[in-house]
């Protein structure tokens, strides 16, 4: 199944549906269904085999491909073309969270789960999602933890900040990525879960932590390209600035710059700088909006 769109990344939902029939779904009881969307780009379609899951009863995958020229199209896989349980979505542009915004349209599950092209996952994480949201009936929101590829933890919890794999929500949710925010964007690199999370709790959506994992993923954090990356430390004041507001942003990047000269033997005074140049961009958009 192909479909065709106007906006800017790889995605792949991910539906199980009716696990009360399967055994090997044993703890859900009820019906439900969970799309599962992965974003990439361009040659990264090569990949997204690799994080679906043998082919079974009720898991339906929809893949959106971000394209940034038309010759990436020939490098969608024949194995994902050939499966009936995956929907293809095409979208040319760049925009991690534009691409994430096109696959949340597409998405048609009771309970949404966001995911990238090297992430790997097995009916047991699948469980764990499931079990969350059979604890805890009125989450609109639920945030998990992510294992390397490794089995370990992907970085201590609970942690002040939340990975986009970690993230699930019910289809009911009606808020979306901020677009200025994340990977593909004009100023802004990072940000865009903190920003949703942010808009979320904004809107009324009840917000749950479950300390189980749910998937597992390659381990690159941002915090380890931090310093000397400019638009990271820009798109951090942003974020600060988008979520506390303008004088708490400051103050919040006054304390971060310390901590990478403490911690790091960082300039904090160069970090200080770019994180206000992103505070005073954030400033700059919302006085036009």
């Amino acid at each position: 199944m192909f479909t065709n769109s106007i906006s800017g990344k790889f995605v792949c939902i991910f539906t199980i549906t009716n696990f009360a029939k399967r055994k090997s779904f044993r703890y859900f009881a009820s019906m439900i269904t969970l799309d599962i969307l992965i974003c990439t780009i361009d040659s990264g379609i090569e990949n997204v085999a690799n994080v679906l899951m043998p082919p079974c009863d009720g898991i339906h995958y929809v893949v959106s491909m971000q394209y940034t020229d038309k010759n990436f199209l020939r490098l969608v896989p024949a194995k994902l073309k050939e499966r009936h349980d995956v929907t293809l979505t095409f979208i040319e542009g760049r925009g991690l969270s534009r691409n994430r915004n096109n696959a949340i349209e597409h998405a048609t599950g009771d309970v949404i789960v966001i995911a990238d092209d090297d992430n790997r996952y097995t009916k047991a994480l699948i469980e764990n999602i499931l079990e969350g949201y059979e604890a805890h009936p009125n989450a609109d929101i639920i945030h998990f933890q992510a294992l390397n590829m490794d089995g370990m933890p992907l970085h201590p919890y609970p942690a002040d900040y939340v990975s986009s794999v970690e993230m699930t929500f019910r289809k009911e949710v009606s808020t979306r990525f901020n677009e200025h925010f994340g990977l593909g964007s004009e100023k802004l690199c990072s940000g865009e879960e903190q920003v949703w999370l942010r808009d979320a709790r904004n809107d009324g959506y009840n917000i749950v932590y479950v300390p189980k994992p749910i998937v597992r993923t390659n381990a690159v954090t941002t915090g380890n390209s931090f310093v000397g990356n400019k638009k990271m430390q820009r798109s951090k004041g942003a974020t600060f600035c988008y979520v506390y507001g303008r004088s708490n942003a400051i103050w919040r990047s006054i304390k971060e710059s310390g901590w990478w000269f403490v911690h790091r033997k960082a300039n904090p005074i160069v970090i200080f700088l770019n994180m206000m140049e992103g505070v005073n961009y954030l400033s700059s958009l919302k006085r036009r909006e």
